[in-house]
């Protein structure tokens, strides 16, 4: 009998073109390449689900959603009544799944996990770590209020610089609460060592803690045609302050200001932003221009197109980034990533042997490597030919192998 496994994911590819939806989706229709079966599940909120019921369960082509209602950001808690538990409960009879693969808890909640025990009892349960949600109630940024300095770690105390109205103890109450939850998942994957660091230190068992560097199948480009400069540079992604676009900027002017020749475009939206940083990114690229643009976002299907217009991806974010797809993305398709020497950017790009890093939040720094790279052909040769291939063959592989660990550990027992 072919492996029966769920995937679960906080949004669907089709609505939202992050990485962690990108990731587990293409996992998904990995394993069913291979004939296994193998489900995937998504969150729909009222913005793409308006006509649905909280609780309701739905499909989106082949896939499924569950229409998700009043959700607590702070506890990972649903605040839409019960009828989720019913639509999960017949999800799960239906699809009687041996291994349940969730990627996150953002928006599902985080009593799944008691739902999928008392409803899955033999299941096993793995969940990717693809953020900081679970650790930092600030949008899983640890990132301190109201000044954006990085935070290492979620303490009772130190939590409440950024929400100062709750007590220590509401904190304390939220690690204890999601702890007892977390208990149930089987296997804990971290795509960079950085997370995997926050998450023991948080208080996950290492025991069930471990390492699962992400991957990308590889991007078809057209032929590359040699040129004299390599000055061309581009971001890809949302463009929010946390991404560290406003630094970006700032180190386009500077090079306007000196009369460099390059370009530097912003491939990307700017989704559901505060006025004040719309209106501080508009201000900002008016100031860099003609040198920066903002060809607006992009759907995934025109990645390739995009890509091979660029020599160089950067990624200036200012926040512990996990493993941001757009790195591996630009690996594949042989184009060398500027990034900030941070979290598991710093794991995925090593400085001047495939990549360029610099202190984040530093525009100088910034302009000066931008400036680096752009005069220098020889050394865009150099890191392009450098660039590591990640296998993402390998990468279904070493998920069917822990699948597979898992359940002889469950039939042993």
């Amino acid at each position: 009998m072919a492996l029966r496994i769920l995937q679960i994911a906080h949004d669907h590819p089709d609505w939202t073109s992050g990485g962690t939806e990108i990731v587990a989706h293409d996992l998904h229709r990995a394993l069913s390449r291979r004939g296994l079966d193998s489900r995937f599940l998504a969150a729909a909120t009222s913005l793409q689900r308006p006509e649905a019921m909280a609780g309701s369960l739905g499909h989106l082509g082949e896939d499924m959603v569950l229409r998700t209602g009043g959700y607590d950001r702070f506890l990972m808690k649903r605040h839409d009544g019960l009828r989720w538990l019913e639509s999960v409960r017949r999800l799960l009879t239906d699809a009687a799944p041996d291994v349940v693969h969730l990627h996150g808890l953002d928006r599902i909640g985080a009593e799944i996990l008691p739902a999928l025990r008392r409803f899955a009892p033999a299941a096993r349960i793995v969940m990717t770590l693809h953020d900081y949600q679970i650790i930092c109630p600030n949008e899983g940024l640890l990132l301190t209020r109201p000044d954006g300095s990085r935070c290492r770690g979620a303490r009772p105390d130190s939590c409440r610089a950024c929400f100062p109205e709750l007590g220590a103890d509401r904190h304390a109450l939220r690690k204890t609460y999601l702890a007892t939850l977390l208990q149930g998942v089987d296997c804990f994957l971290a795509p960079s060592r950085f997370l995997k660091d926050r998450f023991l230190d948080w208080g996950l068992p290492a025991t069930k803690l471990q390492l699962m560097p992400n991957a990308v199948a590889p991007l078809a480009l057209m032929q590359d045609k040699p040129r004299v400069r390599r000055d061309r540079f581009a971001f890809f992604g949302t463009l929010a302050l946390h991404k560290g676009v406003l630094t970006l900027l700032e180190a386009a002017a500077q090079l306007k200001a000196e009369g460099a020749e390059l370009r530097l475009a912003f491939h990307g939206g700017l989704r559901h932003p505060e006025p004040a940083f719309r209106t501080a990114f508009e201000t900002a690229l008016a100031a860099a221009r003609p040198l920066a643009q903002h060809p607006g976002p992009y759907d995934r299907a025109a990645l390739a197109s995009r890509m091979a217009d660029v020599d160089w991806v950067v990624v200036p974010s200012l926040w512990w980034e996990n493993a941001p797809l757009v790195i591996l993305e630009a690996q594949a398709a042989g184009r060398p990533v500027i990034a900030s020497g941070i979290g598991g950017m710093a794991e995925m790009v090593k400085d001047s042997e495939t990549g360029l890093l610099v202190p984040p939040g530093d525009a100088a720094a910034l302009a000066e490597a931008l400036r680096t790279a752009a005069g220098d052909a020889d050394l865009w040769a150099r890191l392009a030919a450098a660039q590591p291939r990640t296998s993402h063959e390998r990468f279904v592989d070493a998920h069917l192998d822990l699948y597979r660990t898992l359940l002889e550990g469950r039939h042993a027992a």
